[in-house]
């Protein structure tokens, strides 16, 4: 064998021995070793964006590094879920995303480019999330007895705000009229006049958020009816839940997680998991969310993912049966 040819494969065969030790060397890197950016799919001021900016506090002093939120509204929280579920399998770019974007609209938005439930991977839950059903103070309805009894008297007559088809807020209604056998009118909002218009008395129901109502309620504005959900709000704690009230078929909770893009390593997942997971149950936090109806499910990882991939049937025919078109 020629001198010059034991040379070259001896350069080869250094160049090969440092590539690998780089990419070896690249694997065990610690994570993170940069700022991560957690995609809120939604406006400003809202609760997802409220809970959003909670954990990412929380995942920052964890992590020791920066979780920038940047909201990307649009389309119900597709766009933003689809940015996501694009974006590198690094651990650097997360998903808040919830029953809406990871299951309803799936039935909801009969373009949608991607597959929720598939190309993105559960990491941790966050909260599960009740609604209030409230009326202006005008109305002479004391109980949600008194209110439905006037609903049966001029069905479609009562009317209800909500933020958008096929958000919790209108599903929740639909629900509920089913459960309850009453009919309501729909006006749909896309913005903050919902809440104008609520409290003007221009429309006579709402499933609203308790973050979004408390303030009325105590400064006598709106009156609360029922919680439509499984437990009372600790601010809300003289308000029955539907199911007290004789109508536990007409609950419904929305629910909360992180997500990354599939093909993320176990590793990221189990280290964002980990501390996701004493975020939400931290004592402070706890009380903060359960203030406003908001309560920790305690899922990871794969159950997460699992729980998710099961609640995409269930929110189509949830979807369905309000008549929400795909769109």
């Amino acid at each position: 064998m020629q001198r010059g040819s034991l040379f070259s494969r001896a350069v080869g065969w250094t160049a090969a021995l440092v590539l690998c030790s780089g990419a070896v060397q690249a694997q065990v890197q610690p994570y993170p070793q940069r700022p991560i950016v957690l995609v809120v799919p939604f406006g400003t001021g809202n609760i997802a964006d409220n809970q959003g900016r909670m954990i990412a506090r929380s995942l920052a002093a964890a992590l020791g590094q920066p979780v920038v939120v940047e909201n990307k509204p649009g389309a119900g929280g597709s766009i933003g879920t689809e940015f996501v579920a694009r974006a590198p399998a690094d651990g650097y770019t997360l998903l808040y995303g919830t029953h809406g974007t990871q299951a309803a609209n799936s039935a909801l938005y009969a373009t949608g480019r991607i597959h929720p439930a598939q190309d993105l991977r559960g990491v941790h839950s966050l909260f599960r999330q009740s609604t209030v059903l409230v009326t202006p103070a005008s109305r002479p309805w004391r109980t949600l007895k008194d209110m439905l009894d006037a609903a049966r008297v001029a069905p479609g007559h009562l009317t209800y705000a909500s933020s958008g088809v096929g958000t919790q807020t209108h599903l929740a209604a639909a629900k509920f009229q089913g459960a309850t056998q009453v009919t309501f009118t729909h006006v749909p909002y896309n913005n903050q006049s919902s809440m104008t218009d609520l409290l003007a008395g221009t429309v006579d129901l709402s499933f609203s958020y308790a973050e979004s109502v408390l303030q009325h309620l105590e400064g006598g504005r709106l009156r609360a009816l029922a919680i439509n959900g499984k437990t009372r709000p600790s601010a809300l704690l003289d308000v029955p839940t539907v199911g007290e009230a004789g109508y536990p078929g007409a609950a419904l909770e929305g629910w909360s997680g992180v997500f990354v893009p599939r093909g993320t390593p176990d590793a990221i997942v189990a280290r964002l998991a980990k501390e996701i997971a004493k975020a939400t149950e931290a004592s402070d936090v706890k009380a903060s969310m359960a203030k406003i109806g908001s309560y920790p499910m305690g899922l990871s990882d794969t159950a997460f993912q699992s729980f998710v991939e099961a609640e995409v049937p269930r929110w189509r025919e949830i979807v369905k049966s309000a008549g929400a078109e795909a769109r």
